[in-house]
């Protein structure tokens, strides 16, 4: 796997079996499974994997983690869940031995309901996926598994989005984004365009049109409503702006997507 980053998920890398050789922020490692290494948002990260490899890939967003931290319930959780973590379970001892057999039953038993399908999944998954969280955060706890990674910027980073998730609708400037995080706008283009490589505008837009394609495909408000509910004052601007970062016009899309001739992922 090439290096690569992802600006809005955390990911929990799950080997039960094999070798990996790992480039994980600033940091190198090597290591057999079972083992894990969990990625926070922007942190870049790149792998080899032995042919045996045997594992799984959890994706985690950032609203569930959120729920997890929301209100400052546990500072502390929030604040690990900063740092790329990597943990080869065989040489946990002690009392975090324990917790490492459950990581591994908690990581078997969230394979086996995700493919089995079953009634309640959407409930016992993220139920899991909770436990495992936890069991992350205290492994993680063993200062030489926890390594920090230029921590205050990826907090700046996180808390940029966070914003963004609350204000998108709202056309809030640079400015007014930069001073709810107690930053310089000079800073905060800096740090969104060392770990995204892309500007904070760019970020913004982007979730507007995420946006803009949900209510588009999953609802049938008009594109007036649409683009009245992004906080945009000109419907037609609201379509120009569309259209130039997606390549088809509102109408047009979601034309194409209720035919069936869009990819299923846009």
């Amino acid at each position: 796997m090439p290096v690569h980053r992802h600006d809005r998920f955390y990911q929990i890398h799950w080997l039960e079996y094999g070798d990996v050789t790992l480039q994980l922020g600033d940091s190198q490692h090597q290591g057999v499974g079972p083992l894990f290494f969990f990625t926070p948002p922007a942190v870049p990260h790149s792998f080899v994997l032995d042919d045996d490899a045997t594992g799984t890939v959890v994706t985690v967003s950032r609203d569930l983690l959120g729920r997890m931290t929301s209100g400052g319930a546990d500072a502390v959780l929030e604040q690990k869940f900063s740092a790329p973590v990597f943990c080869e379970l065989r040489a946990v001892a002690g009392h975090h031995a324990a917790e490492a057999e459950r990581l591994q039953t908690l990581m078997r038993l969230l394979n086996d309901e995700f493919f089995a399908d079953l009634p309640g999944r959407k409930h016992s998954l993220p139920a899991l996926v909770n436990l495992a969280l936890v069991s992350i955060f205290r492994l993680a706890d063993l200062p030489e598994r926890n390594e920090p990674l230029r921590l205050v910027e990826l907090k700046i980073f996180d808390g940029f989005n966070a914003l963004i998730d609350k204000n998108y609708t709202l056309n809030l400037s640079m400015p007014d984004y930069a001073r709810g995080l107690n930053v310089t706008t000079n800073r905060l283009a800096d740090i969104c365009r060392r770990l995204s490589g892309r500007s904070p505008k760019s970020l913004v837009y982007e979730r507007q049109i995420k946006e803009a394609k949900w209510q588009l495909i999953y609802t049938t408000s008009a594109i007036n409503t649409i683009s009245d509910a992004l906080g945009f004052k000109d419907p037609a601007y609201f379509c120009r702006f569309f259209t130039k970062h997606s390549g088809l016009s509102p109408r047009e899309f979601r034309k194409q997507k209720l035919m069936g001739t869009l990819d299923k992922n846009v």
